[in-house]
């Protein structure tokens, strides 16, 4: 059945005979009292009600920011934190700010709500003077159905896990299965490789995925690199991406940024702009990553953007960009660096040039439930011979930090464990 919805919408875009079909950006006056309740498929039920979210960027040891967003106007609930596992709970208020909507964008399934033009009203709660190394539990006023976790950043030293995902496109049906097992894993936030949501297959909205993403969002922080289907429609990435999801990080910009835990830097980097050698965005990676080894407790790093230096799939592969890359990587410690953009799983261990013991892991984490591509189109490069695993399934990886070493499991929608590495801290 979802197949041949699949090729029913595809069909319908391509003969232009469908009605529902809204590929381009309808023009759409908003509305200074926010959007309307009734077009929306329910999401804005009462006034100050909760549409998207909540969810956490911007975490350090002692800080934090939680975000939600209302499509009506009225008064921000309140928020109540306490420390997981127990502690006096506090109270705090967001500050609320309206964003105008300017174009309205809708799909062929007639389950996911358009995108509507209109004001919406994003709250934030910044939240300082947090005790490092602890995680929280937070809730919304209106209820327990909004409410997560977070955790501050670990001591240098202690042992913690991340998720490493790519490409969710959850209309395709895989995202939900992922979600569901890796939230087993109690891990403290995501990092994702980009194409975050996909307008592209015609099946979904931002309006869509956000309920189907909540488990994530409820389990930790979410640090995101920018992938190409950010910019699927002329506004996409103002509009969608940075309203959502700027200042997710520190140390650069709202496209490249880093983040710390555990004496762990973990560095995004934009790999839909310019990211050669000697270019801004390179230079500044360059100088943050000396900057980050040469700090107490640094026990390496983990690097990850979306379109993959190294691939056996339907890519191009950037051998030119990986060979100024990699140098760097072996200097200063990066253990792992994880890519996205081909809808599957791979592992390249490349040795390090002046030490063959030694490598970099290369994962590609692009299998977050976007349709699944061949992995052996490209097998004839050389650097296929450095392939130690693939999955052309829809996966999702768990990084352990331990003490003293990395331990990547990289897991099916079913949660059963189907790759696994160590690397020394």
């Amino acid at each position: 059945m979802r197949l041949l919805r699949w090729t029913t919408a595809v069909a319908c875009v391509a003969l232009a005979t469908c009605s529902g079909s809204d590929e381009g950006a309808k023009p759409n006056t908003p509305s200074d009292a926010g959007v309307d309740a009734d077009a929306d498929g329910g999401l804005c039920s009462a006034p100050g009600s909760v549409s998207k979210g909540p969810w956490v960027v911007g975490v350090t040891e002692t800080s934090a920011i939680l975000r939600w967003e209302a499509c009506r106007e009225g008064s921000a609930p309140g928020v109540t934190l306490t420390t997981e596992g127990g502690g006096t709970p506090k109270e705090y208020a967001a500050s609320v700010r309206p964003f105008v909507v300017n174009n309205t964008y809708s799909s062929l399934n007639v389950n996911a709500p358009p995108d509507l033009a209109g004001t919406y009203y994003m709250h934030e709660l910044a939240l300082d003077s947090l005790a490092p190394a602890t995680c929280y539990r937070y809730q919304l006023a209106e209820g327990a159905a909004n409410s997560g976790r977070f955790c501050t950043a670990r001591a240098p030293g202690d042992s913690f896990k991340v998720l490493a995902i790519g490409d969710t496109n959850p209309a395709l049906g895989g995202t939900a299965g992922l979600l569901a097992e890796a939230a087993k894993h109690n891990y403290d936030f995501t990092i994702h490789g980009g194409d975050i949501q996909y307008y592209l297959s015609i099946l979904e909205t931002w309006a869509s995925w956000f309920p189907i993403m909540m488990p994530m969002f409820a389990q930790g922080a979410i640090f995101p690199a920018l992938g190409n289907h950010e910019f699927e429609k002329p506004d996409e990435y103002e509009q969608y991406f940075l309203r959502f999801f700027g200042k997710a990080g520190f140390d650069g910009t709202d496209d490249y940024y880093r983040v710390q835990s555990g004496g762990v830097w973990f560095f995004a980097l934009n790999s839909e702009g310019d990211m050669d050698p000697g270019t801004e965005q390179f230079v500044w990676f360059e100088k943050q990553l000396a900057d980050a080894a040469a700090k107490p407790g640094y026990r390496g790093s983990v690097v990850y953007f979306h379109r993959p230096l190294v691939s056996c799939g339907p890519v191009s592969q950037p051998d030119t960009r990986r060979a100024a890359y990699q140098p760097l990587f072996e200097k200063h410690g990066v253990t792992l660096v994880a890519q996205a953009h081909v809808h599957g799983y791979e592992r390249f261990e490349l040795p390090h040039s002046a030490d063959a013991t030694k490598s970099v892991t290369y994962i590609t984490v692009g299998g977050g439930g976007a349709a699944l591509h061949d992995l052996d189109e490209n097998i004839d490069r050389p650097t296929c011979a450095m392939r130690a695993a693939k999955g052309r399934f829809y996966n999702f990886t768990i990084l352990e930090f331990g003490p003293t070493s990395l331990k990547g499991r990289m897991f099916d929608v079913n949660g059963v464990e189907r790759d696994t590495f160590e690397n020394p801290l």
